[in-house]
């Protein structure tokens, strides 16, 4: 058969014969790995957002040099809107609490002050202080939030530990609860797509082995590497994709070589030379999405892209391996316990009018598809990076009530310090020197050092050639303004042989985003390149792999105009009820679009691979435009619906950030699976007709 590709075909003939085998290993090797599998987030680390940058060599140089120098990591307020703070109850609550916190961080470097009391004198604070690295402690807010201590006063825990742990806490929670929602649904959507019991159980079955064999292999990894947790999430929701996608694929193909009166055996060989070579091609797409953030400096990313290539390789192993097992075993039978509603269903005959009427007008559907896809990328030229912090945790969260008080009673400062350390200064006088840069280029802000101190005080802003320098931050840590500041800081005229280092919070976010934006172009050109090359292999041609970016492109465009418009700049924060911030966390465009771009690939694949296949059979393009339209324009659809629907389920979510990554993948999904795939490209391979192919010719 033209287009079928002979290996696979044997490959799918031997798995047919061996089916049982075939399905005996994957049983065993899932059944050995389940347990496993659930301890994987127990190994996966909270943390992950460390970098080698400037900001991190000034905090560890700071802990060296100036060990005395110790900054809140947590805090925790009590309130009581009637009770005094000196009322005995109160008192006693104050001190269990201190008491109980001193337990909590005991060994770990970590040193509880004496309580503060609130300017309305019904407020108290206890700051956990420290001079440690700050990723040491993100499982500390866990310990502090499981603290309950009964009185007279609300307690509010709060600050950077706290904070953490309530986005680590809040992540896992919304990931469980959105497959409480998704998991129900998906299935009813199956069942009506696939027509019945027996089908539709097969994406289902496929999704739980790949997934829980993908989790079990991070486990292992993170057993030697650091590997974040956030990984897990992503890995979880790309397999469920992948697996529905593959599966549908798959068994409609199975369905049509059964109905053309081919036997069980040959209608698995001839599915797994077509159908499964497009999932390889498709697989390896999306497997080159999320490989490539591996690159990626941040472990962070790298944790995502091992999660992502992890499940994807899964699954396509389960497309050639699994599936046509399954398929084996159940031969004539795939179409049993059918839905009465959904029998004898044909969709053919709208696919072949909808193909018709792109082909007649093929300029005009561009025309539209191109109007469209303007509206939704005008805002994304308005697109803000930011590091997510307290400010974007939900509105009633503790941590945010804990910072409002610790400001309004305790006089916390509304932005932690920033602070710059000089090196390579020689004596009292330098240092003073460069203390007058400094505040020169800070403008309006004060600087602390050893200017303004008798030499005894200055001492602790001494040591060793080094020279320590505090000010307070003119802004909020994202504010544009700040990391002006911070620049012109970095860029303060001192004395020859001195370097400086700032250092702080709102540095560490600068720094984090320069880290991020300097691994982007890699990313984005490995992404690219290797798509390009391997769709040019695959296909034969050099025009169709150009076109398939630049179609991927324009829906990850449309991603990231949906995210810009909805939650940077607010305008869904009433329907989906959240706080708009102002800008979009940074590591979420670079996850959206490694996911994204090999995810809609699957769609290109797909659609390709049926129009190629009939391009070879000898039609024009024209005709094999169409037919390829006829014959994936349901599975396209309707795989696009289900991951829709799982994606909009984190639109429930309380981060806004699970928000924004949900409804933007789901309407960057609707609008690739629809106005991308089965107008924009139909329509633009019509115009291109025989170049499409070129330099291929017909076997």
């Amino acid at each position: 058969m033209e287009g079928r590709n002979p290996l696979a075909a044997r490959w799918g003939a031997l798995v047919a014969r061996h089916r049982w085998i075939v399905l005996a290993v994957w049983l065993i090797a899932v059944i050995g790995l389940a347990r496993f599998a659930t301890s994987t987030p127990g190994r996966l680390s909270p943390s992950g957002f460390e970098a080698d940058t400037e900001a991190s060599r000034a905090a560890s140089l700071l802990r060296t040099a100036f060990p005395a120098q110790r900054s809140a990591i947590a805090f925790v307020v009590l309130h009581s809107d009637s009770t005094p703070v000196t009322a005995p109850a109160y008192s006693a609550q104050v001190t269990t609490w201190t008491h109980r916190l001193r337990g909590a961080v005991r060994g770990q470097g970590v040193s509880v002050e004496r309580p503060l009391i609130g300017r309305d004198g019904r407020t108290a604070g206890i700051m956990l202080e420290s001079n440690r690295d700050p990723d040491s402690f993100v499982s500390l807010g866990g310990r502090i939030n499981a603290i309950s201590v009964a009185g007279p006063a609300q307690s509010y825990a709060g600050g950077f530990a706290v904070v953490y742990d309530d986005f680590v806490v809040d992540s896992e929670r919304d990931l469980e609860s959105a497959e409480r929602i998704s998991f129900p649904i998906a299935l009813v959507l199956l069942l009506l797509v696939f027509g019945g019991v027996v089908a539709a159980g097969l994406p289902v079955l496929t999704g739980l082995a790949t997934v829980t064999v993908a989790v079990a292999l991070l486990g292992f990894v993170a057993g030697f590497q650091t590997v974040s947790i956030f990984s897990l999430n992503v890995s979880s929701i790309i397999g469920i994709g992948l697996g529905i996608d593959y599966s549908l694929l798959v068994v409609n193909r199975f369905r049509e070589e059964m109905r053309s009166g081919s036997d069980p055996q040959e209608a698995v060989a001839t599915t797994v030379g077509t159908a499964g070579v497009a999932t390889v091609i498709s697989g390896a797409t999306v497997a080159i999405g999320f490989g490539a953030l591996m690159l990626s400096g941040l472990n962070v990313l790298w944790s995502i892209g091992l999660g992502g290539a992890l499940v994807v390789a899964c699954s396509v192993a389960a497309s050639l391996t699994l599936i046509p097992a399954l398929l084996a075993v159940f031969g004539r039978h795939i179409d049993r316990l059918a839905l009465p509603l959904t029998r004898d269903r044909d969709t053919a005959a709208f696919w072949h009018r909808l193909a018709s009427g792109v082909m007649r007008r093929p300029v005009l559907v561009i025309v539209f598809c191109l109007a469209v896809v303007c509206v939704l990328l005008i805002p994304a030229s308005r697109l803000r990076l930011g590091i997510e912090g307290v400010e974007s945790l939900p509105p009633a969260a503790a941590a945010r009530t804990a910072q409002t008080l610790a400001q309004e009673q305790l006089g916390l400062p509304a932005h932690s310090a920033t602070f710059v350390i000089a090196s390579g200064v020689h004596g009292r006088a330098e240092a003073i020197e460069v203390q007058r840069a400094l505040q020169s280029a800070a403008g309006q802000q004060p600087v602390s050092g050893p200017a303004q101190l008798p030499p005894a005080e200055a001492a602790r802003y001494l040591s060793g050639g080094h020279v320590l320098y505090e000010l307070p931050q003119p802004g909020a840590d994202n504010d544009p303004a700040t990391r002006s500041w911070l620049s012109s800081l970095q860029a303060a005229r001192v004395p020859p042989g001195v370097t400086l280092l700032v250092g702080g919070e709102a540095a560490g976010y600068a720094d984090f985003l320069r880290a991020l934006e300097a691994d982007f172009p890699r990313v984005f050109a490995t992404v690219l390149g290797c798509t390009l090359i391997l769709l040019g292999i695959a296909f034969r041609s050099i025009i169709l792999p150009i076109k398939a970016v630049v179609m991927n492109l324009l829906s990850v465009g449309a991603a990231m105009g949906v995210l810009t418009w909805g939650f940077q700049e607010g305008h869904l924060s009433r329907l989906l009820h959240f706080q708009p911030v102002g800008f979009v966390d940074a590591t979420l465009p670079v996850v959206i679009f490694a996911a994204l771009f090999g995810l809609s690939m699957d769609y290109e694949v797909f659609l390709l691979s049926r129009i190629r296949e009939r391009w070879l059979r000898g039609d024009e393009t024209r005709q094999a435009v169409a037919a390829g339209m006829e014959r994936t324009g349901q599975i396209i659809t309707s795989a696009a619906l289900i991951l829709v629907t799982v994606s909009m389920t984190l639109a429930f979510s309380r981060l806004a950030l699970n928000k924004g990554l949900g409804v933007s993948f789901a309407v960057a999904i609707l609008f690739d699976a629809t106005i991308v795939r089965l107008l924009l490209v139909p329509a633009m391979m019509r115009l291109l007709s025989e170049a499409n192919w070129w330099p291929a010719r017909r076997r």
